[in-house]
């Protein structure tokens, strides 16, 4: 939340005094916090003390009646019962960020972001503008977490970082090409004319400072934009520790006490979290070993080497009735990126696998005619893969790999997760190193839990 304030107090001089100069001093004796640090700071102490959204945020405007509230939100904070008014006014976004941040599934942020909004601003416009924002806080801050300080590619911040929020304005994220210079010297105070500029702006951003300067010298609404990108920025970069102690000399000891207050139980909150979380991932680590079977691995825990398959039948079609991946449940793979298969392991494939014991989940034969792999889940009869191939000096190349996604049911997480199942089915079978293949299947479904959760 401490971006949020420092782009407000920072943007603060411009509001009403426009400036396009990039080079502007950050910091000056007339600097001071709007409405945007205030009402955030109603929404963090909403959540330290679990009150209600609108009595926090009213307490906190009383507490400053003429910090330049705008005309509706200044007769809501005045007023003995404030009700929401239907307003789509930025006033929704500016305050929201906390929420990205004290919650840790995007169901809750986009939820309480949601509850924060309609207490004035419950025009749908408004929410939206306040969920955007919400989700980019969470969404960064997870990225920048899962980069463990190393540097964030503009793909990812698009795909990963800001999708969530872009699809509040352009259902296909990839496609959000909105031109800030269009922008420039415009006073909007809609969510929808300052969300997705903050948006684009983050996109065109290197780092904190970078964004929160190109935010306020847009010659736009400064305070509320800087607030905006830098609540975004500061999840998805941090932010300079000088900038942090300057911007600080400007708070009152309340809000110093809180905003201390704040982190402490983020603290222990995200600590409980990730405890849980770490129990939750053992427990679902042994239910998939058990869900997908064990392939030829001799321990479940996988605590010894994979014995190399001692295999006297050769498994057929016609051994169990298969049913084929639906077409409308297929996804198809052809960036097979796992190496090639020796001619030995060949060897051990054409024999195919037959189960022998209820904790093997799948049974897998090879078909000469067309080159083709296929697992089966066997207490299903329902195929998961059909692997398609092609011979060459070396060895064998996977060239394309037929996906059934109702893989899904059973614990894998998307075809990136799924193609390194198959890897580590294939490596178990042919007496590999199994156990490496397995902690790269879990690194991959972590990743994709991470990536769109």
């Amino acid at each position: 939340m401490l971006g949020a304030i420092i782009g407000d107090i920072i943007g603060s001089r411009h509001e009403f005094h426009p400036t396009n100069n990039y080079d502007f001093h950050l910091f000056t004796n007339r600097c001071f916090f709007t409405d945007d640090t205030i009402c955030t700071f109603g929404v963090a102490d909403a959540l330290v003390k679990s009150e209600p959204y609108a009595k926090s945020i009213h307490s906190w405007c009383q507490k400053y009646p003429h910090a330049g509230y705008g005309g509706h939100f200044y007769g809501w904070v005045h007023s003995a019962n404030p009700q929401p008014y239907g307003s789509f006014g930025n006033g929704s976004a500016m305050r929201v960020s906390p929420i990205g941040w004290w919650f840790f599934t995007a169901e809750e942020v986009l939820e309480e972001a949601k509850k924060t909004a309609e207490c004035s601003h419950n025009h749908p416009f408004g929410i939206a503008g306040a969920q955007a924002v919400a989700i980019a806080n969470h969404d960064c801050l997870k990225l920048r977490r899962s980069h463990h300080g190393g540097s964030i590619s503009r793909d990812d911040i698009l795909n990963i970082g800001l999708r969530r929020a872009i699809q509040f304005y352009e259902s296909d994220h990839t496609k959000f090409h909105l031109n800030i210079e269009h922008h420039r010297n415009i006073f909007d105070e809609t969510c929808q004319g300052t969300v997705p500029v903050a948006l684009a702006i983050i996109l065109q951003s290197q780092g904190f400072e970078d964004a929160v300067r190109r935010a306020v010298s847009l010659g736009a609404d400064a305070d509320t934009l800087g607030a905006i990108v830098g609540s975004i920025a500061e999840a998805l970069w941090g932010i300079p520790e000088w900038i942090k102690q300057k911007a600080l000399t400007y708070l009152d000891p309340e809000m110093l006490a809180l905003l201390k207050d704040f982190r402490h139980k983020l603290h222990l909150r995200r600590k409980k979290y990730e405890e849980e979380q770490e129990e939750k991932m053992q427990q679902h680590m042994l239910l998939m070993r058990w869900k997908l079977g064990l392939g030829n691995m001799n321990d479940i825990m996988f605590d010894t080497p994979t014995p190399s398959p001692q295999k006297t039948r050769i498994a057929t079609a016609d051994m169990m009735e298969i049913t084929p991946i639906p077409s409308e449940d297929k996804s198809i793979c052809t960036d097979w990126k796992y190496g090639y298969l020796s001619h030995e392991q060949m060897d051990i494939l054409k024999m195919g696998h037959i189960p022998e014991s209820q904790e093997d989940h799948w049974f897998m034969y090879f078909n000469p005619k067309d080159m083709t792999l296929h697992y089966i889940r066997s207490w299903t009869g329902m195929e998961a893969f059909t692997v398609h191939l092609s011979g060459y000096s070396r060895g064998t190349i996977i060239k394309k790999v037929e996906i059934n996604r109702n893989l899904a049911t059973f614990g894998v997480n998307g075809d990136d997760s799924a193609i390194a199942l198959l890897n580590y089915l294939l490596t178990a079978e042919t007496g590999l190193d199994a156990k490496t293949a397995w902690k790269e299947y879990l690194r991959v479904w972590a990743y994709t839990e991470n990536k769109y959760n």
